[in-house]
Order: C-alpha cells, then structure tokens, then sequence
C-alpha cells in the first residue's frame, strides 16, 4: 500500500503522525480497527475516546478493495440517519464510480447520506479540501511569545467573566462550543479551556487541553475546539489563544499535535503562519 499512502490518513481514526504511517502499520491499524468496531469500542489510542467509550463506526469489510493502484475502504456510521463515508487510497479517483458505489452501500445498509473522500499533496489544486497539519513540540526551545491579548483558564476567571462563556458558546455552537458547554454543566471535565476576553466577556476560546499517549505510546495533544466570535475577528485573539495553548502543551511534555482544518481559512492561514507543517489534504464530496 506505501505506493497511494500519500497522506497520513487513517479511516475512523482520522490524522496520523507521518513517522509512524506506513503500509505496516496501516495494516496493523486496519486490523486494531476491525477488532474495535465488531464489539463497538473505542480503541485506546482513538482522539475520541475522551467523548465516549463507544464508538458506532463500521468498517464494511465486505466492500473493500484493494488493487495494486488504489484502495477503497468503505465506513458507516449509524450516527443520525447514517452515513456511508468511502476512503479513496490512490492517485486520480474516479468521482462518479466512487460516487454510484457509496450509493449502493447506503441502500444496502440503509444510511440516508453517503461522502467520498480521496487525498493529495497538492498546494494549488482547485477543490474545497481540508488540510492534515502536524505540530511537533521541543521541549529544549523556550515558549511561544503570547501576543497582545491575555488568555487564561476559564475556571480561573472572574464569576461574571466565566458566566458569560455560555453565551459565548451559544454563539459559537457551529464551532463545537455549544458541546462543550452542555459537557461542562453536566459536570464532565475534559480539560482547561483558555479563552480571551473584552470588557468582562469571553469573546474566544480553545479547549478542552487534553493529552493521550498515541499507539507507539507519545504524548498527543488532542484537537481542540477553537473559535472567536465574527465581531472581533481580526483582532489577534485567534493567535493569542493558539500560543497559549502551544504553551501549554510545551508545558505538560506534549510530543505533537495533529490538526484539521479548511484549506485557505483563517485557521490554516493562522497554523501555516505559525510554523505548522502541512502534510496533504482531504478532499470530500457529497455521493
């Protein structure tokens, strides 16, 4: 398979480190997959563990294909409705063929909604994608310089401070806020969130601040929601949040971070700018 690897992507799992993505372990993973989602658990090593201790991803074993050019993995999630999400592994796909195939696996194992997803490397091509970035921490390099705005924890903030992130989170529920918030008042504590604020309100955030070892056993920084609100876009609040939370994974020996986010956005314009490595893109279309 290290032929149409291209891009460290692993299906259900999501981003991988590049120095640990190669057909091996792949195979391995694919394996560690299969075992999981035939009981319906989360692997150890899985980001979404933190979430839920079960997972409803399956691999549809029986419409795998594997040539010596490409690999097709089909994936249903019996979240909502369901949905069929096929993984490409190759150069060239052809959209319409992958297309009719995620449509014969929704009515085959009754999903209302199916996606097709293939990779590539390149910066210029014309598509709406989402960009793999990796942040590796060095622990012997001193911290990120924090910006103009202070950012801090949120439960170390002032009561009417910290009572205006559920606002916030309203505000920000198509970032995953509004989550995280309904989380945080049935007391489930996943780590720090940091925010920044103006006048006495909490106008950004990044969090939860959370840590796992990775199959190899490193220290992984989990993604984090991250957002601000669109009336103080512009203002360096997004990059005063993102170096704090680099400090603070430098500070509790995270070894990386893998990241998604849309290609030519604020967010990837801000991580390209602060040194993080690109390593391809995922593209995804409706079946």
């Amino acid at each position: 398979m290290s032929r149409v690897l291209s891009v460290p992507y692993v299906p259900i799992l999501g981003p991988a480190h590049p120095d640990q993505f190669n057909a091996e372990m792949f195979t391995d993973v694919f394996a560690d997959i299969l075992t999981a989602s035939s009981t319906g658990t989360t692997l150890p090593f899985d980001k979404d563990r933190r979430w839920s201790p079960r997972k409803t991803d399956t691999i549809l074993i029986d419409e795998v294909v594997h040539r010596p050019d490409h690999t097709i993995i089909p994936v249903l999630s019996r979240r909502g409705s369901g949905t069929v999400k096929t993984f490409y592994y190759g150069h060239n796909p052809d959209l319409d063929a992958l297309r009719a195939a995620t449509r014969r696996c929704c009515t085959t194992y009754g999903a209302a909604n199916g996606r097709v997803v293939w990779f590539d490397t390149d910066e210029a091509a014309d598509a709406d994608r989402t960009r793999v970035l990796l942040k590796e921490f060095t622990h012997d390099q001193p911290d990120t310089p924090a910006g103009e705005h202070t950012v801090g924890e949120l439960d170390a903030c002032a009561p009417d401070v910290a009572a205006s992130f559920e606002a916030f989170a309203h505000a920000m529920a198509d970032h995953g806020f509004d989550f995280l918030h309904r989380r945080r008042s049935a007391g489930r504590f996943d780590g720090p969130v940091l925010v920044s604020e103006v006048d006495g309100a909490v106008v950004g955030a990044i969090g939860p601040l959370t840590i796992m070892p990775d199959r190899s056993g490193s220290r992984m920084l989990l993604p984090q929601y991250f957002g601000v609100l669109p009336g103080q876009r512009g203002n360096s609040h997004g990059r005063a949040l993102w170096r704090a939370a680099e400090r603070w994974g430098t500070q509790h020996q995270a070894d990386y971070q893998l990241l998604q986010t849309r290609a030519g956005y604020a967010s990837d314009r801000l991580f390209l700018s602060e040194g993080l490595r690109s390593l391809g893109f995922a593209a995804t279309v409706a079946a």
